[in-house]
């Protein structure tokens, strides 16, 4: 390990370092003269020599260096099955309630780069920086040997490996995929996912315990709208807690069509219609027209992809909030998430707060929380905390 190249921050740049933060960036540092390449590890040294930590380096990335540790290791085989074992033990209660969920979350497990799901008895792997690229068969290997996977999925699709200069594919690496199509269950609901072409690495893992959180404010009798239904995670939990009617509404047409699955798989044709819809026209139509809902749950796509974007995705924030207000009466509950980074938690409460005054109703704030905990935050880093969820009540006083 001590043959690592030696990279030194510059001088007066270790604040964010010594913050806990695990990101060094390109001004932060002083660059060798003969630049390792991309995903070379390299020993981080304070400006006096003093050893810092041990990480990947990219030298054309914002992103300089990826912290593994804030000690001098090895990164070999051991080090792997080490640091993988643990991030996967980590989880091991969740397999009470699901047979789907994230072993590995980046940074947040030590992992820089590095997503691992679950589906049943396969992965699916995402390798989202140029040090875990140059390290993929080794941790390949680990995880075949910690786990046995019937198969396993590279879905090296996301827009963040153009950052680091990798190649965006998809591949089944390990076994075979039937059909396509993975059966899991979560707390009693079953669906079917694609871990090749379905939306993210093929679930919306991060929405687990909201899902299961909003069935709790549900009531016999009510009458629900999901709103972004994608696989009809929501509308299915709603219909589970005694839902009379519930209105699945997304814009996609294959994502509606997985959602019918899903509904017929469990049984609730009579409870749930799905349809497709722009839901940005819908909502207002439906509330000029009176339309009311008991409860009413909003899974927007990210509308802020960019610092740049957060005004007109709060705006888009604040008018599906609005319209959802209208149409639910004193009592009724409105859950609604943002999975956009650049949106902070305050600027997204803030959006239901401009939409109360908008239509001059008033809520309770019921929960405030994020996503499943397999997909951790660190308090250091806040980019590792992405998605928002909020539960409200219509109050009449």
């Amino acid at each position: 390990m001590s043959d690592y190249p030696r990279v030194l921050l510059a001088k007066g740049k270790n604040k964010r370092l010594k913050s806990g933060h695990l990101w060094i960036f390109s001004n932060e540092i002083v660059h060798p003269e003969e630049r390792p390449e991309p995903g070379t590890v390299v020993q981080v040294c304070e400006a006096n020599g003093e050893h810092a930590g041990t990480g990947f380096y990219h030298p054309h990335s914002l992103i300089a260096i990826r912290l593994l540790s804030g000690q001098l290791l090895s990164v070999d085989a051991g080090f792997w099955k080490q640091r993988l074992g643990n991030a996967i033990s980590a989880r091991d209660s969740l397999a009470q309630s699901t047979n789907a969920m994230r072993l590995v979350h980046s940074e947040s497990d030590g992992l820089p780069g590095l997503v691992v799901d679950k589906y049943a008895g396969g992965l699916v792997l995402q390798i989202l920086s140029a040090g875990m690229e140059k390290q993929r068969n080794i941790i390949v290997d680990a995880l075949k040997e910690l786990l046995d996977p019937d198969f396993i999925v590279l879905r090296n699709d996301h827009a963040m490996r153009d950052r680091e200069g990798l190649e965006q594919h998809t591949e089944v690496i390990h076994g075979e995929v039937n059909d396509l199509s993975v059966s899991i269950t979560e707390n009693s609901v079953m669906y079917r996912v694609d871990p090749v072409e379905g939306q993210k690495t093929g679930f919306y893992l991060d929405q687990r315990d909201n899902r299961v959180l909003f069935r709790h404010y549900i009531s016999e009798g009510d009458r629900v709208l999901d709103g972004f239904c994608h696989y009809g995670g929501f509308a299915l939990n709603a219909a589970q807690a005694g839902a009379k009617e519930v209105v699945a509404v997304d814009g996609v047409q294959s994502v509606c069509d997985a959602a019918q699955e899903h509904v017929r798989m469990n049984g609730l044709d009579e409870v749930i219609s799905v349809q497709k819809a722009d839901l940005m026209k819908k909502l207002p139509e439906w509330s000029a027209k009176g339309a009311r809902f008991d409860a009413i749950n909003l899974d927007p796509p990210n509308f802020a992809t960019s610092k740049k974007s957060v005004g007109p995705a709060l705006r888009a924030y604040r008018k599906i909030h609005r319209h959802a207000l209208e149409m639910l009466q004193p009592g009724g509950i409105l859950a609604t998430s943002s999975c956009s980074h650049h949106i902070t938690a305050d600027a997204f409460l803030d959006s239901v707060r401009r939409a109360c005054r908008d239509t001059g109703k008033r809520v309770q704030l019921l929960h405030e929380g994020g996503a499943a905990p397999d997909h951790p935050v660190l308090p250091e880093m806040p980019e590792t905390g992405y998605l928002k969820f909020l539960i409200f009540r219509v109050v009449d006083f």
